[in-house]
């Protein structure tokens, strides 16, 4: 199944541990809600999500079916209302490597 990076980040005003309607939409979606929403999306939760601290960035790594899925669950869960997030699909870093002679040189 294809792996996708969640990245996400906001600011100080709306982390929810500073922010009572962000610490309440945090609750619910990422805490009581994530996990049936996850299994319902047939996404699963290799790495994460992680708190970088002490900043205010998280990041998670999941197997699912497309990255519309996992936008889904990032609308779903609420995280894009007080954060900025990516979803970016992954690669493992040897299966780029095997493939490097495939991009050409552009820089000397």
């Amino acid at each position: 199944m294809p792996q996708y990076a969640i990245l996400a980040e906001h600011s100080p005003e709306v982390c929810p541990t500073s922010n009572s309607k962000s610490r309440v939409r945090a609750i619910q979606g990422l805490g009581h809600d994530m996990p049936r929403l996850a299994a319902e999306a047939s996404i699963t939760f290799v790495t994460g999500p992680l708190h970088l601290d002490p900043g205010h960035r998280f990041i998670s790594v999941v197997d699912a079916p497309s990255i519309e899925a996992v936008t889904q669950l990032v609308h779903a869960t609420g995280m894009s209302q007080w954060n900025t997030v990516e979803v970016c699909p992954v690669l493992p870093l040897a299966d780029m490597m095997d493939d490097l002679d495939a991009f050409p040189i552009v820089f000397g």
